[in-house]
């Protein structure tokens, strides 16, 4: 691209030089007051936070702008001092934070205005509250992660000694299941900023499902909740850990169940579908006929730490969608508050060569 097109592209400045890169990751407005006082160039992100039109900027003369902000320009201007970090009142509550600096050439002095939003302030420390708490639990889980093994250990060796003894070996195989997936929970926790890929290997869906449901039947039971399987997916094989599937799947499976009082309604469901390019996709629908999700936490619902749930961690959801990703595969949620939820996890089907 050349330099004249980026220009038009950012409203008048380069975009291949540092000063821009810094302006995409701040999220700033950048604008050029030329020698005659009029704005020779503006990126679309300054005309965003003025609440004014980039095209319509371009050589206007500066007290187009809001009067604060050009009178901090002319300032700049007369004493050649750069004015740095200052707020400026657009009204109805709305402000900037505006650096004005004079940039001299060898004909002229031009000056260069950098604005911030300061409503993105709270996001930013809600972000950093955010990266403060990851932080915590890195150190809280590698504090667990010693006694959680070492309780397993204990709880194996009892398991193998029942099925040594041929005590319900089909009950004793399970919870040899549950303790290795258990261990690797505990692993994935760990690595949870920056997670190992697995080796994947063919998975058979429909048999992880039957799995995860025989494990949380004792709940349906108990709320006398109906449950409809209707695998339509033909053939049900994908490339996959069958660890981590089970994992996203449990996940929302406890979700639904949570949702649910008695006499309630769970569905699992798979069908093949086509994805964005026309390719073959496994998609696993599991609803519920709970209380919904209020629209205003949809948005939310895969973000680390976000719960609804008295005693949540928020990591179940944001966990999933993980896996999803590292599986090629998507998570997408339909809600109605009072009626229920789906949520579907699409796969890339897997068919034998």
């Amino acid at each position: 691209m050349s330099a004249d097109k980026s220009a038009k592209k950012t409203g008048g400045l380069s975009s291949g030089n540092p000063s821009s890169l810094l302006q995409e990751c701040f999220a700033c407005g950048v604008l050029v007051v030329g020698a005659r006082k009029r704005i020779v160039a503006c990126t679309a992100e300054a005309a965003e936070h003025l609440h004014r039109d980039a095209a319509k900027l371009l050589n206007a003369p500066l007290n187009s702008l809001p009067a604060p902000l050009a009178k901090l320009i002319q300032e700049t201007a007369r004493s050649g001092q750069a004015i740095l970090n200052r707020e400026i009142p657009l009204g109805s509550a709305a402000a900037l934070r505006a650096s004005i600096l004079p940039v001299k050439t060898r004909k002229l002095t031009e000056i260069v205005v950098v604005l911030n939003s300061l409503t993105s302030t709270p996001v930013f420390e809600r972000n950093l509250r955010r990266l403060d708490r990851l932080a915590g639990l890195g150190a809280l889980s590698a504090s667990m992660a010693h006694e959680i093994k070492n309780g397993m250990v204990a709880i194996k060796t009892f398991v193998d000694l029942l099925a040594q003894k041929g005590q319900d070996t089909e009950l004793t195989g399970v919870a040899s299941r549950e303790l290795e997936r258990i261990n690797t929970i505990v692993t994935q926790m760990l690595r949870f900023a920056a997670p190992n890929r697995a080796a994947f290997t063919t998975v058979r869906v429909h048999e992880v499902l039957d799995h995860s449901l025989r494990l949380v039947q004792h709940q349906i039971n108990g709320k006398l909740i109906s449950l409809k399987r209707q695998y339509r997916a033909e053939p049900d094989a994908v490339r996959g850990d069958d660890a981590q599937l089970q994992q996203a799947f449990m996940n929302f499976l406890f979700n639904a169940l949570e949702a649910m009082g008695t006499n309630g309604v769970l569905t699992v469901q798979t069908e093949m579908v086509k994805g964005k390019r026309r390719e073959r996709q496994l998609r696993i629908n599991i609803q519920d006929t709970g209380v919904g999700i209020a629209p205003d936490n949809l948005g939310r619902l895969f973000e680390p730490f976000f719960t609804t749930k008295i005693n949540g961690t928020g990591l179940g959801l944001a966990i999933s969608q993980r896996i999803a990703r590292e599986h090629h595969g998507s998570i997408r949620v339909h809600s109605e508050p009072g009626k229920g939820s789906t949520f579907s996890l699409s796969l890339p089907a897997f068919t034998a060569a």
